[in-house]
Parts: C-alpha cells; structure tokens; sequence
C-alpha cells in the first residue's frame, strides 16, 4: 500500500468512489517504484498483478486466471487470509476459521483454487 495516504488506510468507515480509485493505483505505483532496479525487472509484473482475480475483476489490469503470474495469485490469496485475521480501522479481525471459511468461497472467482487448496492445506495443519 505504499503510495497510498494514511488518510484512505485508517479510515473507520467505507471508501468513497475516488478514495477507492486512488487505493487501487497501488500495484501500479509499486511497479514503478521498482522500474529503476534492473535487478527486479522480473519481479515488477508480480507486484503489478496483485490485486487481479481469478475471475478477472481485480485491478488494475482486469487479466483473469492463467494470465496472472503464479507468485501474484500466492500473494493475493495469503494477503487476504492476513487481511481477513488483522483488526483494521473499519472491521474487527475474523477468526481463523471463518477466514478459512471465506477463502473456500472465493476459490474459483476471487482466487485461484489450486492456490487456496494448497493455503487451507498449510493453514489447517497442526501447529508445533
């Protein structure tokens, strides 16, 4: 979320039409951040994508499925679990298992459902 002002990341309440906008310019402008650094050139579509979903209504490119660089449909999904079980400005965190529970239910629109089989599988085995 860098880029992003604090004003839009600890509002209390829902996000108007133009905040939303603006929060959505985050994967674009941590791909430029790194445009400099030859060395991450490869790592530049990663953070562009994402926010894109499985089904194609993410942001900022609208690319949908197999289009989405693995690593960004990794991301997506385990950010949403730490986002889900976070306590955030506008919502208390969710338990563990109905975070579970929601990323089931996105499987196959929101995330790539290999990658949330494989998130359950880790984050439902026994903790030493």
């Amino acid at each position: 979320m860098i880029g992003i002002p604090n004003s839009i990341l600890l509002k209390p309440g829902p996000l108007d039409d133009d905040e939303r906008a603006l929060l959505e310019t985050h994967p674009e402008l941590g791909e430029r951040i790194l445009a400099p650094i030859d060395q991450l050139g490869d790592v530049r579509p990663i953070i562009r994508a994402c926010h894109e979903r499985w089904d194609g209504a993410g942001y900022p490119d609208r690319v949908a499925g197999d289009q989405i660089p693995l690593e960004s449909r990794i991301i997506f999904a385990c950010d949403a679990y730490h986002a889900m079980t976070t306590e955030r400005p506008y919502r208390k965190r969710l338990s563990h298992d109905e975070a579970l529970r929601r990323l089931d239910e996105a499987a196959g629109t929101e995330f790539d459902p290999a990658v949330v089989e494989v998130c359950l599988r880790v984050l439902q085995a026994p903790r030493d």
